[in-house]
Formats: structure tokens, C-alpha cells, sequence
């Protein structure tokens, strides 16, 4: 190998083997979370929050990098066949490690961490230069094409370890007594709490909702209410709503869950950031489904869960949908005042409460307990409710 070539691959894998390093200290002193949802940042939490940042559940992928650059980084500086054999190896797994990786966040998790990125840019790029470096040497022998299968095999075992392993917590439970919930707007600041019936306190008794006046699932006179805060753009908050779903149904009359939508789109919701992507017509989808449930709340849990489904295509679709349930004379004659009222509400509620935590969904469970981010599974989030309220299996 020339010596041109050793140090540029010696400079590449400890760019590498820091940024790995780095990666690891942040997952494990929490600086770098594990929450899956939506929201500002939410990238990096959606792909480190997966199963496929960890090994069995505990061990970040990153210390697997780690030792990979450092046997990288021992290797330009041995001698010897099996040395050759032992950089193809190296070079085999980083560019099968970068494929697979990087179609992992592109097609599956749909979702792009840009240090991820970098970190398996620079580990393509590593193997690149290894394997030229044989050709151009004319040292690449037999054993050059033989480490490509067993590098594909180990790369294999390592997603199959990860997919039948235990997956990490993506959520994160929080006092939400510390949010202090502001209105910016006295003509917004009761609208969550305004009308006839029941009314929950949160927050300490400083948050209230009137559930007979604002989107809901589930019976009035249920003895657990939970508040929850989505988008119907958002891949997380999907999944929790077929979470909450099925509990509704298993738990039929004991749990109920208002449902407060937060667009994620800078057209409504001034503290997303500028570029957020992803979350088209969010605006608009959040103001039909409010429109909807003001016309007819009975054909709204019908009309919700087909948001959902028809989220990613275009906004006459959802429209057509809204039409088709709801009366449109109905329909036309709800006051646009109270829908802006409280999207405006349910935006500034978010912006309180995402402080320390910007990911959606957010559920409020109790006074002052508040989840934020989708748990990994069903079971997970059954499981923590009843932790926390005292429900009975039908």
C-alpha cells in the first residue's frame, strides 16, 4: 500500500472512529434520545430511537463501528497476506454496512440522521480505497472476492440479530406539571375549556378540556381520559393512533382520548423550523378534520382514522372523504373562527410542551404525567397505562 494511500485511509477512519465514538456517548448519556415521532430534530431520534440502532436492545450499533475502525486504523500498519485478507474483510463489511444502513433509512424507516449519514459516507468511502488500493497493487488474489460473502453474512446476522431482538424504549415519560402552557391570545386562551359538560384538569389543575366540545374517541363518561397532541402527517402519531385504537376497544367504556391536532408545517405553526419536510397540507388536513367533528361529531372517528390513510395523497382526496360523511350544509356553515381558535390553542399548547422534548405524538395521561414520542409496541404502551391508571382487563 502506498504510503498516500495509508494515510489517507488513517485520516478517514479516525474522522470516522471519533464521529462513532461520539455517537455512542451521546446515545448512552441520553444527549442523542431514543424518542420515535415527529417534529423538529426528530431524524436522528426516529432512526437512533429504532431496533436498528441497538444490538439486542442495549448495545449501540456505533461501538460495533468503533472496533471496525480501529481494526482499520491497526491494519495500515501490518504486514503480511493475511493482513490483505483481513482489509478486504474490512472493506467488504463497510460498504454492505453503508448499503444496508443507508436503504434502511431511505426505504423502511423513511427517515434520513444525518450523522448516520456521514458515518457510513465515510465508512463506503474507507472501503472504496481498500479495495482499489489491492486492485491497483495487483494483490487481490483469491481471497480479495472470497471475503464479499462472508461480509454480506455477518452484515446479515446483525440485521437478523436486531430484528428478533428486543427493541429499545422510544418514548419518555415526563412531570408535565413543569410545562407551564401560555396563550398568547386571550381570545384563544379558554377555548380548550369553553362549553357544557365535563371538564378535565391537567397539568396540576392549571390545563383544562371540555370533552364534549372537542375532538374525541371514546365515551364522554369514560373513567380514564387521556389528551393526546398529533399530526396526521406524522408516521409515529399513526402508529400510536392504531395503538390507542385497539386499547380503546379491549378497554370499551373505561378509556377515552381527546385528540388535539398540531399541524407541523411552518403555514400554521410558526415554531416549526424552516425546512421541516414531509408534513405537506398538515395545516389544512388539521383544520378539515376540526371542520368535520364541529359538523358531525358522530361520523368523526370514521373520518379520523381515514385522514390517516389518505395523509400522503393529495388534500382533495381528504376533502372528497369529509364530504361524503359529513353533511355538507353542515359542513360550509362551521365557524372558521372557532376552528383557527383552537388549532392556534392546540399550536401554542405544543410549543409549551415541546420545550425540552419537540417530538409528537404527546399524551397527556393523568395530572401531571405526559408521554412523549410512540412507544415501541402495543404492549409497551398498554402495559404503561396500567402502570399509571387503574383500568380492568374485558
Amino acid at each position: 500500500m502506498k504510503p498516500a494511500t495509508r494515510w489517507n485511509l488513517f485520516a478517514l477512519s479516525l474522522v470516522a472512529l471519533l464521529l462513532s465514538s461520539w455517537l455512542t456517548i451521546q446515545k448512552w448519556t441520553g444527549s442523542i434520545d431514543s424518542l420515535a415521532g415527529c417534529g423538529s430534530g426528530s431524524g436522528c431520534s426516529n432512526v437512533l430511537g429504532s431496533k436498528w440502532s441497538m444490538v439486542m436492545g442495549y448495545i449501540p450499533v456505533s461501538i460495533l463501528s468503533c472496533l471496525l475502525y480501529l481494526g482499520v486504523i491497526a491494519s495500515l500498519w501490518m504486514r503480511g497476506e493475511w493482513v490483505n485478507w483481513l482489509r478486504s474483510l474490512f472493506a467488504w463489511i463497510l460498504l454492505s454496512a453503508a448499503i444496508w444502513f443507508i436503504g434502511l433509512q431511505l426505504f423502511i424507516l423513511h427517515t434520513i440522521c444525518p450523522y448516520c449519514m456521514v458515518m457510513h459516507g465515510l465508512g463506503a468511502g474507507i472501503g472504496v480505497l481498500v479495495l482499489l488500493s489491492r486492485i491497483r497493487a495487483k494483490s487481490a488474489g483469491a481471497g480479495f472476492l472470497l471475503t464479499l460473502p462472508l461480509a454480506v453474512l455477518l452484515v446479515a446476522s446483525l440485521a437478523l440479530i436486531q430484528y428478533y431482538g428486543p427493541a429499545p424504549d422510544t418514548h419518555r415519560l415526563e412531570n408535565s406539571s413543569a410545562a407551564i402552557l401560555e396563550s398568547a391570545d386571550p381570545i384563544v386562551s379558554d377555548v380548550h375549556a369553553a362549553g357544557q359538560g365535563r371538564l378535565l384538569s391537567f397539568m396540576d389543575d392549571t390545563k383544562s378540556y371540555r370533552i364534549e366540545s372537542l375532538p374525541h374517541l371514546g365515551s364522554t363518561d369514560a373513567k380514564h381520559v387521556l389528551v393526546k397532541y398529533f399530526d396526521y402527517t406524522c408516521e409515529a402519531c399513526f402508529e400510536m393512533h392504531e395503538y390507542l385504537d385497539a386499547l380503546l376497544l379491549k378497554y370499551s367504556g373505561q378509556l377515552a382520548v381527546v385528540v388535539l391536532t398540531v399541524p407541523l408545517e411552518r403555514d400554521c405553526n410558526p415554531h416549526m423550523p424552516v425546512g421541516l419536510e414531509d408534513h405537506a397540507n398538515a395545516c389544512k388536513l388539521a383544520r378539515l378534520s376540526l371542520r368535520v367533528w364541529k359538523a358531525q361529531p358522530e361520523v368523526f372517528a370514521e373520518f379520523h382514522r381515514n385522514l390517516f390513510d389518505c395523509s400522503k395523497q393529495p388534500y382533495e382526496v381528504a376533502e372528497a372523504i369529509a364530504y361524503s360523511l359529513a353533511d355538507p350544509v353542515k359542513l360550509d356553515s362551521v365557524d372558521n373562527a372557532w376552528i383557527e381558535a383552537v388549532l392556534q390553542q392546540n399550536v401554542i399548547d405544543y410549543a409549551s410542551l415541546a420545550r425540552d422534548t419537540p417530538v409528537m405524538p404527546k399524551l397527556l395521561i393523568k395530572k401531571s404525567v405526559l408521554l412523549n414520542g410512540k412507544t415501541k409496541d402495543l404492549d409497551t404502551l398498554e402495559h404503561l397505562l396500567e402502570q399509571q391508571l387503574p383500568m380492568e382487563r374485558l
